[in-house]
């Protein structure tokens, strides 16, 4: 899950490197052969309960993110069922990965009821510019590429390694069929240069803006409290000139999905003038952000104390200007 929450012990750490190294190729493998969908739906709510009830502490923190978001206390029953509804979205989630991603194409495509802001986005591509795609641990996020596969595109995925092997093992074998070109980081003083030369040559980058793994995020409001968000997309859009678009995937109740694509958010200014222009950008992406997340509270997918993160506490801030993607 989180490494802000996993144990120290080496013990437990070896147990949950067995139990997932085993159950995620079981889910891979289950999705291809599964005649329904929702078959696979009915076995993560099952896998959603027993982990709740497994790991008490992580619907701990899920509740105080879930009441921040709502304005109810952590003890209310609305805050309740949304906590556990959003890691029930969570495993469906990872089984439309599997799902979708062992399909062809159009199969995803299909299901996507709504596509918001298709010419924004093709209004930014034609600048050749290169596209940062921002987008966040919320709805289906990984059917993003497939979408964009499907309309003959590609995409560079920037993101940071899961804990699990077995885990990063299938999410790197389904992107790649997908179309999707990973591009994996630490999170901490990693260089841009590879990023930089892909958006001059005019290419899509993704990644998602709501992780500040660095702790040297730019502190604004998000649902009545202010908390840092990674400066590293808006520095990589000031040096090469590429805009952002806010890219949001979520699924409504019926199992279809709907993508929104923002307007395009350029960084202006010299050096000196960079940090305004970067932190009105932000600001305009928390907003839409916030907008998801308090319309589908369920499906921002949080599992550790975001407005009070324990490693902020415990560790210094470290990584270059561009950290923290």
């Amino acid at each position: 899950m989180q490494d802000r929450m996993q144990s120290d012990s080496r013990l437990l750490g070896l147990l949950y490197g067995a139990v997932f190294g085993s159950l995620f190729p079981l889910f891979f493998f289950a999705a291809r052969s599964l005649a329904r969908r929702s078959r696979g739906h009915e076995i993560a709510d099952q896998v959603a309960h027993a982990f709740l009830a497994l790991r008490p502490k992580y619907l701990e923190a899920i509740l105080a993110n879930t009441a921040r978001v709502t304005g109810l206390p952590p003890g209310h029953p609305e805050v309740e069922r949304l906590a556990r509804e959003m890691v029930r979205q969570h495993a469906r989630a990872w089984v439309d990965f599997f799902w979708f991603g062992q399909r062809n194409p159009d199969e995803a495509l299909a299901h996507f009821a709504t596509l918001e802001g298709l010419a924004q986005l093709d209004a930014a591509i034609a600048q050749r510019k290169g596209v940062i795609l921002l987008t966040a641990h919320a709805g289906n996020y990984e059917l993003g590429g497939l979408l964009l596969r499907a309309r003959g595109l590609r995409i560079h995925t920037v993101y940071k390694r899961d804990r699990f092997a077995a885990v990063e093992r299938l999410r790197e074998r389904l992107r790649a069929q997908g179309g999707v070109i990973g591009l994996p980081v630490d999170g901490v003083g990693f260089s841009t240069l590879p990023l930089v030369k892909l958006l001059r040559e005019g290419c899509l980058v993704g990644m998602q803006g709501d992780r500040d793994f660095s702790l040297n995020g730019v502190p604004v409001p998000f649902c009545g409290r202010e908390v840092p968000f990674p400066r590293g997309p808006w520095e990589l859009a000031a040096m090469t000139g590429a805009p952002v678009v806010p890219s949001f995937f979520y699924a409504d109740e019926a199992g279809r999905f709907h993508a929104r694509f923002g307007a395009p958010l350029h960084i202006h200014g010299e050096r000196g003038q960079r940090m305004a222009g970067i932190e009105a950008g932000l600001r305009a992406y928390v907003a839409d952000l916030e907008a998801l997340v308090r319309q589908h509270p369920s499906q921002w997918y949080c599992f550790y104390p975001f407005w009070d993160d324990p490693l902020r506490a415990t560790a210094p801030p470290a990584g270059g200007p561009a950290g923290g993607i």
